[in-house]
């Protein structure tokens, strides 16, 4: 069963260079110490792979701004996201000790949200 970790409304700076994550979700990540990325392999509903690498401000800043670079705008361009469309994020346990990331894009058509493949 899957985890939500977080839902999130595009901004135009998330569809044009890197998608910011909820400050409140940073904890959902495990960034091995003293360093300040990591790599989130993420599955999206048409079972396609996508390396996003998440990232931190470093030197203990008070507000370390977590944003999704590496593959993101390569998802964004593939499934014609713009401002405005939103993304679901979730994981759930994999075999062993593992986590699997799954990433949904929705579009808003007549008050309703729909994926986006």
């Amino acid at each position: 069963m899957d985890e939500h970790l977080f839902t999130k409304v595009l901004s135009q700076v998330d569809t044009t260079h890197r998608m910011t994550v909820p400050m409140a979700n940073l904890g959902d990540f495990e960034f091995p110490a003293g360093q300040h990325a990591i790599n989130i392999e993420a599955t999206d509903t048409i079972e396609q792979q996508w390396t996003f690498k998440l990232s931190i401000r470093r030197n203990n800043d008070p507000n370390p701004r977590p944003v999704f670079t590496g593959q993101w705008t390569q998802f964004v361009k593939e499934k014609g996201l713009k401002a405005g469309d939103r993304i679901v994020f979730s994981r759930q346990q994999a075999e062993g000790d593992g986590v699997q990331y799954r990433i949904r894009a929705e579009r808003e058509i007549f008050h309703c949200w729909v994926n986006v493949e």
